[in-house]
């Protein structure tokens, strides 16, 4: 009996208690106001800063050690050239490729063998980029330029464009509260997201002008570098409270 009597008292007093214990549950706290989606954009144009020029050698012979022996040695000279002639650039091998060339009659006697091997070069100095070019020429072909901003240009055009995006971003947020008749102090910005795109543009190769020759006989070319767009849109959630 002493036994039952505990167990309902110890049930009465939690069942007493449980009230007190509801009511010191913090309510869920209520999202009032308007909560709206907004952007805001900023673009800058910037100069080129860096190239990158992509060479190549292909040769052709019936014999394959010769091929690659040739393609080795004209690969060796083109990087002792780039290196020469621009020593701040950073050389990269490319790769390097045999395949047979078959007869063409359609039968699969194989008449000789095609060797290709590229070389790169990435580089800040473009003022000496046409020279650096007609010099390796005479031991690789020039297969394609690209001209872009280096990373420490991008670095530096990405933290103009945040501070101009969100400046864009708070003039907006501005705007529609004054429409909605609502102080900036009732203004809660509940999320942010960035977004950087660049713009390619097409390289430029102009021969407008008659272009020095070079002592190996290969002319210069002329280049013009051209401009890269770099684009960012910051997204926001935004909270206008109503007073």
């Amino acid at each position: 009996m002493k036994s039952i009597l505990a167990t309902l008292a110890t049930a009465t007093l939690i069942a007493s208690a449980s009230p007190a214990l509801h009511a010191q549950t913090p309510p869920s706290p209520r999202f009032d106001g308007t909560l709206i989606l907004m952007t805001g954009q900023a673009e800058l144009e910037v100069a080129n800063d860096e190239a990158v020029a992509s060479f190549f050698v292909e040769v052709q012979d019936a014999d394959l050690t010769k091929a690659q022996s040739q393609v080795n040695q004209r690969i060796a000279e083109a990087t002792g050239s780039l290196k020469r002639n621009d020593p701040k650039g950073e050389v990269q091998s490319g790769g390097y490729s045999s395949y047979p060339v078959y007869r063409n009659d359609g039968g699969r006697k194989i008449v000789g063998w095609r060797v290709r091997q590229g070389v790169s070069l990435r580089t800040g100095d473009l003022g000496g980029l046409a020279r650096t070019v007609a010099a390796v020429q005479p031991h690789a072909a020039l297969g394609s330029i690209e001209f872009r901003l280096s990373r420490a240009a991008r670095e530096k055009v990405e933290g103009e464009l945040i501070q101009r995006a969100i400046a864009n971003l708070n003039s907006r947020v501005a705007a529609v509260a004054q429409s909605l008749n609502v102080p900036p102090a009732r203004i809660r910005t509940e999320e942010l997201n960035f977004g950087v795109q660049q713009i390619e543009r097409p390289q430029m190769m102009s021969m407008a002008r008659a272009a020095p020759m070079a002592a190996d006989g290969v002319a210069e070319p002329q280049f013009e570098a051209g401009r890269s767009t770099q684009q960012m849109t910051v997204t926001a959630k935004v909270r206008f409270l109503q007073p």
